[in-house]
């Protein structure tokens, strides 16, 4: 009968034999990571201390198979290892990682709500054979209860990685979050902007930029002139559909007005890294991001003019802050809160690239629109961005037998 295969990392039964010279040699088999079985011994003055020295030994080459998670891992040591090998992942940016880190990790502002639900302080205390499928549904959906579903999203994608680890690393099995039930999204149709609404809008922008005063923003009186740049930046949205980073990071390297037809390239965005501020990340938040579209008169109009009124900066950069550097998009945010007003509240940039994603699809098709917006394919397209009703085929034929 053959001799029964060692699991790999353990020993078999320790023999001794005492040696011409007096010692004793303590022997056994020892199965190593490649599977190969390999005889083990050691020498000592006593069989009992040849067999202390040799179990030493074994325990520490099994020590160095390098198994830094086990099942007793902590989820805060988990977490830690998991950043470690994000930080060394090829395409990861700064801001992803800042990302996790804010869900990971106790903020040190002291600016921070001390109630802001985090991994480390909620679950990990937890090892990770603790760390059951039931624990992290709850967790979650403690988190969703509360009103941030984002954030439980965001932790559940966190906690799949982290475990998928410890699964990579023998520690468990399965993934526990795998089996976590699906967190549900907020159903919020699409809403574009009509023709009327528009001319309303835009009417408002030239007021607010001429110092009138809105609902939700008093006249101009003194201080910095309004920002005229603020409705440029909305007829470049209104007429290509970008992403709001995309629009401020838009170089005038990236204009071509003297083609036909004329036409931009958008070849980054805006971000903000911790430690180091604004910056103009050079790629787009997807590789389909990266694209040239045409331009419509209006806008060609609308930047003859503002290179017209440009000074040159280092960045290049079309829209600038007032000092040539990078336009803060919390900034603009702030100003365009105010130039919309109250009325219309509910338009944002992205109401823009809805709208132009609306009209292209009516046109064009889904599949068009998703060009122009930047997405791989049409389904995020149509879910999120097109603001029309799906058309049901002709079946009246079949209907119509209904009267008879």
């Amino acid at each position: 009968m053959p001799r029964q295969s060692l699991p790999i990392g353990t020993y078999g039964r320790i023999t001794s034999k005492r040696q011409p010279n007096g010692s004793w040699r303590a022997t056994t088999r020892y199965r190593d990571d490649d599977g190969i079985t390999r005889p083990v011994h050691k020498f000592g003055p006593t069989k009992g201390q040849a067999e202390d020295i040799l179990r030493k030994a074994l325990t520490q080459r099994s020590g160095s198979r390098g198994r830094l998670i086990t099942r007793d891992t902590k989820l805060t040591d988990l977490a830690d290892l998991w950043l470690a090998e994000k930080v060394l992942q090829e395409g990861i940016t700064e801001q992803s990682l800042d990302l996790y880190r804010m869900e990971i990790n106790v903020s040190t502002d002291r600016r921070a709500s001390k109630d802001t639900v985090k991994i480390k302080p909620a679950l990990g205390a937890l090892r990770i054979w603790e760390a059951t499928t039931s624990r992290i549904d709850a967790y979650l959906k403690r988190i969703v209860l509360n009103g941030h579903r984002e954030k439980a999203r965001r932790q559940r994608v966190i906690l799949s990685e982290m475990m998928s680890m410890a699964v990579r690393h023998d520690a468990i099995d399965r993934n526990p979050v795998r089996e976590v039930a699906d967190l549900p999204r907020k159903r919020q149709k699409p809403r574009a902007a009509d023709l009327e609404t528009l001319t309303e809008l835009r009417a408002q922008l030239q007021a607010w930029v001429d110092g009138e005063p809105l609902d939700g923003a008093p006249a101009y009186t003194y201080g910095p002139k309004r920002n005229p740049r603020v409705l440029d930046v909305a007829d470049v949205e209104l007429g290509t559909g970008p992403r709001p980073g995309e629009a401020l990071a838009l170089r005038w390297s990236d204009v071509d007005l003297d083609s036909t037809p004329a036409r931009i390239t958008f070849s980054g965005t805006i971000i903000r890294i911790k430690g180091k501020g604004l910056i103009r990340q050079e790629w787009t938040k997807t590789d389909s991001g990266y694209r040239t579209v045409v331009l419509p008169q209006f806008v060609i109009d609308t930047l003859r003019r503002v290179k017209a009124e440009a000074v040159a900066t280092e960045l290049d950069l079309v829209f600038p802050n007032r000092d040539g550097g990078i336009w803060d998009p919390h900034n603009f945010n702030r100003l365009w809160r105010q130039a919309r007003g109250e009325k219309f509240a509910w338009v944002t940039p992205k109401t823009f690239r809805k709208t132009v994603a609306s009209l292209i699809a009516e046109q064009y098709g889904p599949q068009a629109a998703a060009q122009q917006l930047g997405h791989a394919n049409d389904s995020v397209t149509k879910r999120h961005y097109i603001d029309q009703p799906t058309e049901a085929p002709d079946f009246t034929a079949a209907l119509g037998n209904l009267a008879r």
